[in-house]
């Protein structure tokens, strides 16, 4: 299932989270003390900035985080896997039909074995993403969600939202806060109160992450002159060992119009496909006898750096 526990899974993560913090120039979690401590637990981000926004909640949480995404991208199989793997299960909308809604039952129901095998879920309440300010109306999932799983596992359920506040959505590597707040408590209820319960509950998270996302970040300063020659050389060897990443990004970006997808694909081009293209080329060289073993070494670790050297750089 979805929530068993994964060595492979557990080793990507990690070089994950590790990267997703290199990504940010400034990275601060508040608020962790909300998060109730042996208790099921499900997150309810903001959602403003599609792959990113999941990445910042796996990197608050040291255990592994089941997600939902849209059902649409699981239509092909072997996608399908890749989202499996990475524990992330479909959960359909309106848009897909009433045939697709009547599948969700098989998703809560993976959400509430989830909860009661320890691990926490995530799904994001406002149902698709939106860089516009405020929070949009909640959608019913994360209720009937939490619901159910009170209802399966005998005892409260935990909603703990996170307003997730970026410096600028446009901007690659510049600022994040994840504020989290304090957790709406859902206990099991009677069938016929549960609608009103369900209300109750997508009001209190609406005013709640209207809290928690109500801060702006400042923009960073621009910086001096001295310090932006000194690092002209650094600049200039990152961005040669960055051309993969810039191909990369330069062929995705042509083809997608929502631009909030434009920092996810940078974050995986930069942190994720190029350190490999990079090692690829390095032991090829290696056994080539062009590079040594230690210039393999040097080039992978400057793989990983490069993005922070350039685009601090930049303003």
């Amino acid at each position: 299932m979805v929530y068993d526990n994964d060595r492979l899974y557990n080793f990507l993560v990690h070089y994950v989270r590790w990267t997703f913090r290199l990504m940010f120039r400034s990275l601060q979690v508040c608020g962790k003390e909300n998060i109730p401590e042996g208790s099921a637990v499900i997150y309810a981000p903001n959602h403003v900035n599609t792959l990113l926004d999941a990445l910042a909640v796996l990197s608050m949480e040291e255990r592994p985080v089941v997600f939902a995404a849209r059902a649409d991208i699981f239509r092909k199989k072997g996608q399908a896997k890749v989202l499996d793997f990475l524990k992330i299960i479909p959960i359909s909308r309106i848009r897909d039909g009433v045939e697709a809604l009547a599948e969700n039952d098989r998703t809560f129901q993976v959400a509430s074995d989830t909860l009661n095998a320890g691990l926490p879920f995530c799904i994001f309440p406002e149902g698709r993403h939106s860089q516009e300010p405020g929070i949009l109306p909640l959608r019913k999932g994360i209720a009937r969600i939490a619901l159910k799983a009170a209802g399966d596992m005998g005892k409260p359920v935990y909603i703990v939202p996170v307003g997730l506040v970026y410096e600028d959505l446009r901007i690659f590597r510049t600022s994040l806060k994840i504020n989290i707040g304090a957790a709406l408590q859902v206990s099991p209820v009677a069938e016929e109160d549960s609608a009103h319960e369900s209300r109750r509950i997508l009001l209190d998270l609406q005013d709640s992450l209207s809290a928690l996302t109500a801060e702006k970040l400042p923009h960073r300063k621009a910086q001096v002159l001295f310090l932006r020659i000194v690092r002209v050389p650094l600049t200039f060897a990152a961005a040669i060992v960055m051309l993969p990443a810039f191909a990369i990004i330069s062929l995705i970006l042509r083809h997608i119009k929502d631009r909030a997808f434009d920092n996810s694909i940078r974050y995986v081009a930069c942190y994720l496909i190029n350190p490999l293209i990079i090692l690829i080329l390095s032991l090829i060289l290696l056994a080539a006898g062009l590079l040594p073993w230690w210039g393999v070494v040097g080039l992978t670790m400057l793989s990983l750096i490069a993005p922070s050297l350039y685009y601090n750089s930049r303003k």
